[in-house]
């Protein structure tokens, strides 16, 4: 008797499809992309969207409180890759929030430690970005030309 994978070999075949009653799958192994879901923090909600390679649009989270979900400028979005989704609509104020970068890492299933991009304060722009290059990195000097 040959195992599945030499079957499919033999046969030639690239892929087969499954297809499943929705009763025969445990809710959590459904799958949200593409839809609001609550977090595990109270009032934020996450939706995961797809990769699209033909657009060049990485998998990426938006998270926002619940009564913004259909408000862009009072969410947050982040790619896989950790960099802001939706740049122009960013809203720095609620991407600098501890609670809501951890619902992103962990809707990416990124680790913890991981750096998401972030809009930040003038004053704390030099510190991001020695913790964005790590430890080993050499001094920065910046040219800034006033009008």
């Amino acid at each position: 008797m040959l195992s599945f994978k030499e079957f499919i070999e033999d046969e030639g075949l690239d892929y087969f499809i499954l297809l499943l009653e929705q009763e025969q799958v445990s809710e959590l192994a459904l799958i949200n992309e593409g839809k609001w879901v609550q977090t595990d923090k109270k009032d934020w909600m996450q939706r995961v969207d797809a990769e699209n390679p033909s657009i060049k649009q990485q998998r990426h989270v938006h998270v926002a409180r619940a009564k913004h979900i259909n408000t862009k400028s009072q969410q947050v979005a982040w790619n896989k890759d950790g960099t802001k989704h939706d740049s122009k609509s960013f809203n720095s104020k609620i991407g600098s929030l501890n609670i809501v970068q951890s619902v992103a890492k962990q809707a990416l299933k990124l680790p913890a430690s991981t750096k998401l991009e972030e809009a930040t304060k003038t004053d704390g722009l030099l510190v991001k970005i020695n913790e964005a290059l790590g430890e080993n990195a050499g001094p920065i000097t910046f040219k800034i030309k006033l009008a």
